[in-house]
Order: structure tokens, then sequence, then C-alpha cells
């Protein structure tokens, strides 16, 4: 073995290691620390052309060994081959620095994993941060920075949005808080009108009561009760957000902006705001700017799925497939490491798959996507186009009923069910999907109109802006 080489060249030379190596390779011939033992040998007994071969093959096994490139590099100079000598000498050198980072960032990680234990999160994130610098490549240190960054955030928000100020009522807070961690926002609701009406001067509670309003969908009423919380403190991040939510469902896409935009002013490290106006440029075509958003929110949180997802959807709209489906992708693995539901990323390359034409793949995702979550419409839908694809018009009819079941207002749907009804000769089903869509696609003209049209919903004056 390795061993009684060692012992053998302090031993009886060089000669007697020589040999001793050259079983051991007979034995292990993938072994590269045997091979670059054999070369350091053989170059110290004067054998240089044996020793560069031996060099070379342990190089060769080990590619990331820095002391097997600097060796070879030290035999072709005794070789007399100066500028190979020079690549491998360099080539050496980086991968012994880079060795020399990978355990400085291992210290740094242990380090950060003992501080997010102790719940030192600004000492883990510093530590994390360090490690990113000496590893950018690293996934695991991207998760627990990742990790530490929403703790952070968590930590923040909550400071920001529960402020219980002199006027508040600590116990209704904390009752009131807790049934909306809940979801129960129907019950709350009633409590937090009587609430404000008791305390007019309560900017968490109007903010309470816009956040539950807006998570029923009660989007005017939510618009008012922001707008009340956010005249009595301007610097609440999270009521900005969710105001610009709540004008973005109405088509008020100029105010929405202005909001996120508040909020990062009030709250700079939050990566759902970069989100939201990622979000907001997408639905006005606006993907280089969607792009800079989702980015700037991946910098606060790698980890972050929707932002992924986000980013993928801007880059395929702005040309870059390979990019795009990488994102998609790098979305799909997070989401799979954490066991979670999210099917977004797996619906959209379904449906990059299925626009180019490879029906198969479409196919395969968009299973995926309902296997993860058995109710996503879109995923009932792209799965009927991929079966489409394939000739298969009686399943893709079937799938795209199924998308339409789950969701009755998407006009798309029934487009496409029009076109597999036609084609299966059934004139009068794909007639009536026909005047199904006509009808929901009025319908959102209509909308879109009255959107444009309408007077513009109140939102808080901020002297600053003007």
């Amino acid at each position: 073995n390795l061993a009684t080489a060692y012992a053998a060249r302090s031993e009886g030379g060089s000669a007697k290691a020589i040999d001793q190596l050259k079983k051991v390779i007979d034995l292990a011939p993938t072994f590269a620390r045997a091979h670059l033992a054999l070369g350091k040998a053989l170059l110290q007994d004067g054998r240089v052309s044996d020793a560069v071969a031996a060099l070379q093959e342990a190089a060769r096994l080990e590619p990331g060994s820095g002391e097997a490139h600097y060796q070879l590099g030290l035999a072709l100079a005794r070789a007399g081959r100066n500028d190979d000598a020079a690549v491998e000498l360099k080539k050496g050198r980086e991968l012994a620095a880079e060795s020399d980072r990978a355990q400085n960032a291992s210290l740094d990680v242990a380090e950060g994993r003992s501080a997010l234990d102790r719940g030192d999160l600004e000492e883990a994130a510093a530590k994390f941060r360090h490690a990113k610098e000496l590893q950018p490549g690293s996934a695991e240190i991207e998760r627990l920075l990742a990790t530490v960054i929403e703790k952070q955030a968590g930590t923040r928000r909550a400071e920001t949005a529960a402020t219980v100020h002199p006027v508040d009522d600590p116990k209704q807070v904390a009752d009131i808080e807790r049934d909306i961690r809940d979801r129960r926002y129907p019950q709350v609701e009633p409590r937090l009108i009587k609430y404000v009406e008791e305390r007019p001067d309560s900017s968490w509670g109007w903010y309470a009561l816009g956040y539950s309003l807006f998570a029923q969908q009660k989007i005017g009423p939510s618009i008012e009760a922001l707008a009340k919380s956010l005249e009595l403190d301007v610097t609440n991040g999270e009521a900005h957000k969710i105001l610009g939510r709540d004008l973005m469902i109405i088509g008020r896409f100029d105010a929405a902006e202005v909001e996120f935009t508040q909020g990062l002013r009030y709250q700079p490290d939050s990566a759902e705001l970069h989100y939201n106006l990622g979000k907001l440029f997408s639905i006005q075509d606006n993907w280089q700017r969607a792009r800079t958003e989702f980015d700037a929110a991946l910098r606060i949180d790698a980890a972050y799925l929707e932002a992924l997802d986000g980013l993928g959807f801007a880059l395929e709209a702005l040309g870059d497939d390979e990019a795009a489906v990488a994102t998609y992708e790098k979305a799909v693995a997070l989401n799979g490491e954490r066991h979670g539901a999210f099917v977004s990323a797996h619906v959209n390359l379904s449906a990059y798959y299925n626009r180019t034409g490879r029906a198969d793949a479409a196919l395969d995702y968009a299973r995926k996507a309902i296997e993860l979550d058995p109710r996503s419409d879109r995923a009932w839908f792209q799965k009927g186009r991929a079966e489409e694809r394939q000739g298969d018009m009686t399943r893709a009819v079937d799938s795209i009923n199924h998308a339409i079941a789950l969701n009755t207002r998407a006009s798309s749907y029934y487009y496409v069910l029009a076109g597999l009804y036609r084609r299966l000769g059934k004139m009068d089903e794909s007639r009536k999907a026909l005047e199904s869509f006509a009808r929901l696609e009025k319908e959102s003209s209509d909308l879109d109109k009255l959107r444009r049209g309408g007077p513009a919903p109140m939102t808080p004056r901020d002297p600053q802006r003007e």
C-alpha cells in the first residue's frame, strides 16, 4: 500500500520506493495519489521523462489536485519544456489557493451554523456571506445564507407590521395576529372594524384590517384601510406592499409601482417588494425592468422560488431560452429539496417545451406538476396541449376540460378546446366553446376599459414624494 511505499522511500531510497509504488499502481491503477508519489520519486531519482508521464497521469486522474499540477510543472521545467511548465505551475498555484479558500469557507460555514443555532442572525449572515465570497458557486452556502436572510426579513416584518403603539391594546393585537396567522380572515374582520372604531389613530389596526380585507379579495375597502394606515405611519413598508398588490388587481399599475417603490424606500432589503415590482412589470410586458427586479430579489434571497420562476419567464420573453430553462430548472430543484408543492416552474417548463415542439418533455413536466398540485389548472392545460401535439385528441379534450373545471375564467382554455372539438368533428361543442371564449374576452375588455376610465383609488400622500 501507499504507506509501505513511503516507508520504503525513507528506508531504502527512491529506487525501493519506486518499486513499491509501481506495485500499488498495479493493484489500483486509478489511485491518483500513488501516481503523484511515483512522479515525485522518479523526479528525485533523475528520471525526468518517466516523472512527467507519472505526474501527467496523476493530474488526469485528479484534475483538481494543485500539488499534482505543481509537481508536473517542476518536472516539465526539468525537461526543458518551459512554456508547458509555466502553465502547470500557474494552475497548481491557483488550485492550491482554491483549496485554501474551500477550507476557509468550510470554517466560515461551521461558525455560521453555530451562530444560527444560537439565534445570532447578524453573525451567521456575516459568516455565510464571507463563505459565499470564497466559494461563490456553492448551492449549500447559498441555501444557508437565504435561510438567514429570510429569518432576518421575518423578524423585521414582524417588527414593522406588528409595532404596538401606546394607542394599541397588546392583548388584542396578539389575539388578532394569531387569528391572521391562522388565516381566519372572515372572523377577524369585524373585530378589526370595531378595533379601529375604538382606536382610529392605530396605524397597526388599519394595516391589519387592510391586510385581512385583501386576503378576502375585498379590494376597495382594503385600499381605504391601508391608505388610512399609511396616513398615520408612512414608513410601514408592508402596508405599501399590500396596497401595491391591491392596486395591481384593479389595473392601477402606475399607482402600484409608486407603492412598491415607496415600500423599498422604507424596507430596502425586502425581496418581496422587488419581486412584486418584477410581477408588475411582467404584466405590462416590460421584460427588461422585470428581469432587473427579479435579479434584485434574488440577490437578497437566492432561494426565492417565485422570483426564480418570474426571472425564468422574463428571460424567456427576452429570447434567452437557455438561461430561462436553467432558471426554471433551478427552481424545480430547490422545490424538490424542500419537498414543496410549488408547481409554476414545472408548468412554465411544460409550456416552453410545448412551444418548442418537444411534446414528450412538455407532458412529463405537466404530469409532475399535477402530482405536486392536482388542482393546478395551468398544469392540466399544458398537459392537454402536449397531448394535442402527440395527436391524442381525446385525452387532450379531457385535460383541457379538467383545466376549465378548475378555472372557468380562462378564455384561452375555451379557445383551445374549440379547436380540439372541431378536429374531432364535434361542431356543436366547438361552437359552444367559442361562444364562451368570446364572452370572456368581451368581459375582460369591458373590465379593462372600466379600469382605465374609472376614478383613481385613494392613495396616501407622502410629503417627501413631492
